[in-house]
């Protein structure tokens, strides 16, 4: 039909082609997905408030499969300086072992909720297959994963014995025919030799097994994406799809359908800047590449975004965000890790004039006889969506009124169209009780943003400098963590100070040197970097002069 009834009016087809725009917003600015479906939700597919009750106290455990000792996918960064730690050295391009990453991936499952378990289970070791701690972990989980667990029949054979008990599980990697036998969604078998015989018949909306299938297809991709943010988000997805009463997943199940509430919202409040947007085709470019972005492919939305940044683009998603939160989002800063700031330096109790003075760092001073334009240069970030964007220039100054301290990270883009393209972002920082701690805000793409910032540690002669942040954008159901190592010079530290970087890591933002991901600093690339400061600059004094 050329037209739409809706709530007795008619929608012109422009306004149908927005919707479907609309839907494309929701996957850019949420860190979960949003599939491309059209749902209307009914009053009775909530919850009934007894069996809610009922499941209050259920917990999720879930159990992982993998050849403990051998080398995952993930590596340590590759230009990072050889150095001794924990009795072991730390090398540039090492694997880590699958245990350790499993093990810390079950550690932040928990700090994303204190009901989830993690088991991890070495399938190589037939002692621990054996044993009644893998019987009794098997006995009572809600999903497994194996991961990696290679192509031995025997395995397979016995992991699929372990599994039987189990609803819901995925296999990724390297396996069996026989293991890849054993997916399952709340023990619907998924895999494709055995899809049901009306799959054949095409049906006019997404049914619920099209919906699972597709799950099971995101957790797959995620898994080949090979670093850790996704290892968690795949578990976490996985989480979700059990469908556990009394568990949510946040980061998951923000906006998975578009119900006709927010389709009236856009409607009403954004229809002429949807068409707007419509007509702009650079508007529309961003948009339809977004939708070929992969589930959290938060580097692939973002990089669609930059390359073809357009007003309209803006002014729709502030229309549809921030203005009237059209998806009703409601995303809060992650509260775990609990992070906190450095409590001196330089032997002095931290004060926050001497923070901000950290922060300004090399900006005004002198380095190698010439001027520095920048604060720092990012050596390394916790948060690949992020810190995969080369030459990362951090610029911290005072402004003119009284307590202003902004921040304008300045960094580039590869766009797609082959270009390589400056960005820069504008933050208003707000001193926070503790010094040392900051509230960072700021609008990106009509995207408004609160971030929790802490000082983690400095070196005495600013050779280095770790921050952590958390972060949330409320209406488009955004929420993140990061740390950033930075250094003058974009190189990494020297060797001496490694294991304190580390240790500062580790015990204050319970990241590990693996999770970090180099940033592309080589000298063509930071070359030519636009670096004036957006707002009038007051420089402090600098500690940059300090001599042990």
């Amino acid at each position: 039909p050329s037209r739409r009834v809706f709530h007795g009016d008619t929608i012109s087809p422009q306004i149908v082609r927005g919707i479907r725009l609309f839907k494309k917003i929701a996957i850019v600015f949420g860190s979960s997905f949003c599939p491309i479906f059209f749902s209307l939700r009914n009053a009775n597919d909530d919850d009934d408030d007894d069996d809610a009750k009922k499941a209050e106290q259920v917990g999720v455990t879930l159990v992982v499969f993998a050849n403990a000792r051998e080398n995952s996918c993930l590596k340590y960064p590759k230009s990072l300086p050889d150095y001794k730690s924990d009795d072991s050295t730390k090398k540039a391009d090492d694997f880590v072992p699958w245990k350790d990453v499993w093990e810390h991936v079950g550690r932040r499952l928990r700090w994303s909720n204190a009901r989830f378990e993690t088991i991890v289970l070495d399938c190589a070791d037939e002692d621990e297959m054996s044993s009644e701690r893998a019987m009794e972990a098997c006995s009572k989980a809600t999903c497994f994963i194996a991961c990696d667990v290679g192509e031995n029949a025997d395995v397979a054979t016995h992991m699929s014995r372990l599994t039987a008990p189990i609803p819901t599980g995925v296999v990724v990697g390297t396996s069996s025919e026989t293991l890849r036998d054993a997916e399952k969604l709340q023990f619907m078998p998924m895999n494709a030799k055995k899809e049901n015989q009306f799959d054949i018949f095409e049906m006019p909306f997404e049914t619920r097994r099209e919906k699972d299938k597709k799950k099971f297809l995101q957790m797959k991709t995620l898994f080949e994406r090979k670093n850790h943010l996704d290892l968690l988000f795949m578990s976490l997805v996985l989480i979700d799809a059990c469908e556990v009463p009394g568990i949510t997943v946040p980061e998951v199940a923000i906006n998975q359908e578009i119900n006709i509430g927010n389709v009236w919202c856009i409607a009403y409040n954004c229809g002429s800047k949807l068409l707007d947007c419509y007509k702009n085709p650079r508007c529309r470019k961003s948009l339809d590449c977004v939708d070929a972005c992969g589930m959290n492919d938060q580097v692939c939305t973002y990089t669609c975004i930059r390359s073809y940044q357009n007003r309209e683009f803006e002014y729709l998603a502030r229309c549809m965000l921030h203005s009237h939160n059209c998806l009703g989002n409601d995303a809060t800063q992650p509260e775990f890790p609990i992070v906190k700031p450095m409590k001196t330096f330089r032997g002095e109790k931290l004060t926050h004039d001497v923070a901000e003075q950290i922060m300004q760092g090399w900006l005004g001073s002198e380095r190698d006889g010439k001027k520095v334009n920048y604060s720092w240069l990012a050596v390394a970030g916790q948060n690949p969506a992020y810190d995969h964007f080369p030459a990362q220039y951090q610029i911290w100054y005072a402004g003119k009124a009284r307590n202003s301290f902004w921040y304008n990270p300045v960094f580039k883009v590869n766009t797609l169209d082959g270009k390589s393209v400056w960005r820069r972002s504008d933050y208003r920082c707000k001193r926070e009780d503790t010094p040392g701690t900051f509230t960072f805000t700021f609008m990106d793409n009509g995207v408004t943003s609160k971030e929790y910032w802490r000082v983690v540690d400095a070196a005495d002669d600013l050779s280095w400098a770790l921050y952590y942040y958390a972060g949330a954008a409320k209406s488009a159901g955004q929420m993140y963590v990061g740390a950033v190592l930075a250094t003058p010079d974009g190189l990494w530290p020297p060797t001496r100070e490694m294991e304190r970087v580390e240790r500062a890591l580790w015990e204050g933002c319970g990241c590990k040197m693996w999770e970090m991901m180099e940033v592309d600093n080589r000298p063509e690339v930071i070359r030519g970097a636009p670096l004036e400061p957006l707002h009038d600059v007051v420089l402090k004094q600098s500690l940059c002069n300090y001599s042990c």
